[in-house]
């Protein structure tokens, strides 16, 4: 394929991107060379809005009412990637465009800068209030007010998402760097992801104390550093939350016992996932679990990674606690299932046989479930 003279970019920049990644520029390091890179470097020179040139061309046929996902990508000054960056002055000249996306469901925000856009966020994104259902803000600079304004002015908003991921950890763990929740019918309305990814990076507490009074949340997943603001940002929710995702890594399973529960009434399904998780990580949970008092509840779901290859030896009388404490609260009052996922090096047969002994009251009732899921 072809483009001749297209945007006005040298023509094997624009083959480049056209025949091998389309417009997702920020992926183009992965797949070029040293001496290819150095040779990028040089074309984009005095083509800095390459990005919003590749929007007006895509505009100009015709393409843009049929896309229902956006990705923008502001790079730091400096960076490789740094072929254009997304600010107000920059989006003005093919503002015609941008507005010409009205159907857009799914929206992602890599170095989302409030302070840039705090005069502007109303003007160049207003559009998107009509269809908006799923935004993802990662690394958000500027002041939390800002952030809030932002995403706040999306009256149909029902999946928010928002990352502190370091470069570091985010190379280490290439799943926290994708979309999280979009367009999952299963979902309830307002669900809410706040990822810290080990500590990189804290949520600013600010933030939290204006999330909870403009954004009335029925699904949490909570993202490792377990600590005061996602407690709070628990009890703010503590009448409206009833769907809760706790995942922990690392530094989140010494901090995972410190969550309560206890004041969120209609709580209805509780998932733990402990990453890559041995015995001694995954029981740091127990203490979370004995705290839910929501009489609501019909699913606890334990999503494990790394178990011993058999549980002789294990701590069953933890287990049994957790058995007794599930069958006296929840189970014997009404429907209630505990879900158990193993990784794949865990032999299910063996631990189905296990669980008859650790969960005795749960099993009375057939309350036990288990499967395999891929770690």
């Amino acid at each position: 394929m072809v483009h001749r003279g297209c945007m006005g970019l040298p023509q094997d920049l624009v083959n480049r991107i056209v025949d091998a990644l389309h417009d997702d520029l920020p992926a183009l390091k992965s797949v070029l060379t040293r001496e290819e890179r150095k040779k990028l470097r040089r074309l984009t020179q005095g083509y800095q809005d390459v990005q919003l040139r590749f929007l007006a061309y895509m505009g100009e046929r015709g393409f843009l009412q049929h896309t229902r996902k956006i990705y923008i990508h502001s790079a730091r000054q400096g960076d490789i990637h740094n072929t254009g960056t997304f600010t107000p002055d920059a989006l003005r000249p093919h503002m015609h465009h941008f507005q010409s996306l009205d159907r857009v469901h799914v929206i992602t925000i890599d170095l989302y800068d409030s302070d840039v856009w705090a005069n502007h966020h109303k003007s160049c994104f207003a559009h998107f209030c009509p269809t908006l259902t799923s935004l993802t803000l990662r690394r958000p600079l500027g002041n939390h007010r800002h952030v809030l304004q932002f995403f706040l002015q999306f009256p149909n908003l029902e999946n928010l998402c928002l990352e502190w991921l370091d470069g570091n950890v985010g190379r280490a763990r290439p799943n926290l760097t994708t979309p999280a929740i979009v367009d999952q019918s299963s979902l309830p309305h307002r669900h809410f992801r706040l990822d810290h990814a080990d500590n990189a990076v804290q949520c600013p507490m600010k933030l939290i104390y204006g999330l909870q009074h403009g954004f009335n949340l029925r699904s949490i997943e909570l993202e490792d550093s377990f600590g005061d603001h996602d407690q709070r940002l628990l009890n703010a929710c503590a009448n409206t939350l009833q769907y809760l995702t706790i995942t922990a890594s690392s530094k989140g399973h010494e901090l995972l016992g410190s969550l309560k529960l206890g004041e969120i009434k209609d709580l209805r399904r509780v998932t733990v996932r402990p990453v890559l998780a041995t015995y001694h990580n995954f029981a740091r949970s127990f203490p979370l679990i004995f705290t839910i008092s929501s009489t609501a509840l019909c699913e606890l779901e334990l999503v494990v990674g790394r178990f011993p290859p058999h549980f002789d030896g294990v701590r069953w009388d933890l287990w049994g606690g957790i058995d007794w404490f599930l069958y006296d609260r929840f189970a014997k009052h009404g429907d209630f299932k505990l879900t158990i996922k193993l990784g794949h090096c865990y032999d299910l047969g063996s631990f189905q046989r296990d669980a008859k002994e650790g969960f005795r009251w749960l099993e009375s009732r057939g309350c036990v479930f288990t499967s395999k899921h891929i770690t």
